[in-house]
């Protein structure tokens, strides 16, 4: 009877798990919890992170420098800015709708989360109106002044990243900030600052330059607050659809004669790629929004206008100014140190 009940016994003494062993699921389940936990806000944590994020903008910046050079190709044929806008966010939202289903990316599931879907609202929205003023102030004043004013908007960003995100700002990037800043304005129009002090552009217009920068930073900073749980592709499809809209109500309500392009190649091409362009633009930016903090990221993106500099030049073969050579060369020494 003795031996029958140790046998009986034995089995269930090597099924007992051990002290060692019950800790250890523990801590793997601890981990495996841990690791599915939404990133959705978090900032950024890590330098591999915060360096990719950066790429990602430096490639927006070149995909957005090629948009610039199709959008004066429209110019030339007739379009106004409101039609380009118009255009673009119809190929755009387009695009964004078919590479969200491939990717099995379900863009309406963001509607209902209205904590996330709102800041999604509001980054198309503030950002078809940024550039809605930015299209305003260049129908009245000088495009450099204009593109100086409408580039402050790292600055607005960092003020509202700090803000509502309470990212932080070391000294270091603030000066790197405002020497990238100073390359813009030698870059874009070197006399802009002295035009703007003499009352040469008038006051109202200037601020509409400003609000639509403030506007555009709000738009960068809803990135952010949304968080990687929103797909980049969505954001895209949302400004896309709004910026179409708005674009369409706005210029039938100004009264401007619709412009179709023509049936050909070579007429829909500059549309098409206008679209696209600003599809993979907008992808990648918000892309490196969600991996790296905000203020730096629209600096380095703030790089297209170095890049459009160099494309002007081997495009259009314009002969540079000394100032706007420098300033190219400061934009892009800030935009690298900046990313490091």
């Amino acid at each position: 009877m003795q031996r029958l009940m140790e046998q009986l016994r034995t089995p269930q003494t090597e099924q007992l798990p051990s002290y060692n062993s019950i800790t250890n699921a523990a801590s793997a389940a601890a981990a495996t919890a841990a690791s599915a936990v939404p990133r959705g806000n978090r900032g950024p944590n890590s330098t591999a992170q915060r360096r990719k994020g950066m790429a990602l903008t430096a490639a927006s910046a070149v995909a957005f420098a090629v948009m610039a050079l199709l959008v004066q190709v429209l110019d030339s044929r007739g379009y106004t800015a409101l039609q380009t806008m118009f255009w673009r966010g119809v190929v755009q939202s387009i695009g964004a709708l078919v590479v969200c289903l491939v990717r099995g990316v379900q863009p309406l599931r963001v509607v209902g989360d209205w904590k996330r879907f709102r800041w999604v609202l509001m980054r198309a929205v503030f950002g078809s109106i940024g550039h809605v003023l930015y299209y305003m102030a260049l129908a009245r004043m000088a495009m450099g002044t204009a593109t100086v004013l409408f580039f402050t908007n790292p600055l607005f960003t960092a003020a509202f990243a700090r803000w509502l995100l309470h990212e932080p700002l070391p000294p270091r990037a603030a000066w790197l900030m405002a020497g990238a800043l100073g390359g813009v304005v030698l870059v874009a129009a070197p006399l802009s600052p002295l035009s703007l002090a003499v009352g040469a552009v008038p006051l109202q217009w200037a601020l509409l330059a400003l609000l639509g920068a403030a506007s555009t930073a709000l738009a960068y900073t809803s990135i952010r607050i949304a968080g990687r749980l929103v797909h980049p592709m969505v954001h895209v499809m949302y400004f896309g659809v709004i910026a179409a809209v708005g674009a369409l109500v706005l210029s039938r309500a100004a009264g401007q004669p619709w412009k179709m392009p023509e049936n050909s190649l070579a007429g829909w091409a500059p549309v098409v790629g206008v679209g696209v362009t600003a599809l993979t633009a907008q992808f990648l930016m918000n892309w490196g929004l969600q991996l790296a903090h905000a203020a730096p990221v629209v600096m380095v993106r703030n790089s297209a206008v170095a890049i459009s500099f160099v494309l002007d030049i081997i495009v259009y073969q314009t002969v540079p100014s000394l100032l706007g050579t420098l300033g190219a060369v400061l934009i892009t020494v800030c935009a690298i140190l900046i990313s490091r």
